[in-house]
């Protein structure tokens, strides 16, 4: 029963970390992405600040300068922290499969058990016919015992009898 439960929290476990790898996988691709439409904004910007600090006052304004590096510091940090994002997916993925791993093996143990347990199982069953056998030859012997005893305690009557006739016949 304890193995039986086991294998049924194992196979809830696995059923979540199915769903939540699958959620997983979608996000990282939904992020992956995402990460390629920021790195090529991020490229853009970095080349539109490039012109513009090439052109020098040709351009547009320092504010504007400003805003397009504070939006390229903000696309680099999204940048980082998908990244973040990704890598911890992945890790758990890797933990997925351990998980998995310690699965199969406690489904393997459990087959294990129950062919274990089957052949006891024979064994005891096998055990008990044998000993019912034996007892079953162990009455009919007590039978048998008892039928000679009986046999005996009359011969040995019967004796006893004839010996005190010839006592009697002897002693006249």
């Amino acid at each position: 029963m304890n193995l039986e439960a086991e294998l049924f929290s194992l196979q809830d476990s696995n059923s979540k970390l199915v769903a939540a790898l699958h959620e997983a996988n979608a996000n990282v691709e939904q992020w992956k992405k995402q990460l390629a439409a920021y790195q090529e904004e991020t490229e853009r910007l970095r080349e539109q600040v490039a012109d513009l600090e090439a052109h020098g006052g040709h351009g547009p304004s320092d504010l504007l300068k400003d805003e397009l590096t504070q939006s390229l510091g903000e696309l680099e940090a999204l940048l980082k922290a998908k990244d973040k994002e990704i890598h911890i997916l992945q890790s758990k993925k890797t933990e997925y499969h351990d998980i998995e791993h310690d699965r199969d093996q406690a489904i393997h143990r459990l087959q294990e058990m129950e062919m274990r347990n089957a052949e006891l199982e024979r064994r005891v069953q096998n055990s008990e016919q044998s000993l019912s056998n034996s007892l079953d030859e162990r009455d009919r012997m007590d039978g048998e015992v008892q039928r000679a005893i009986e046999i005996l305690d009359i011969k040995i009557f019967d004796l006893n009898d004839l010996r005190q006739s010839l006592f009697k016949l002897i002693s006249k």
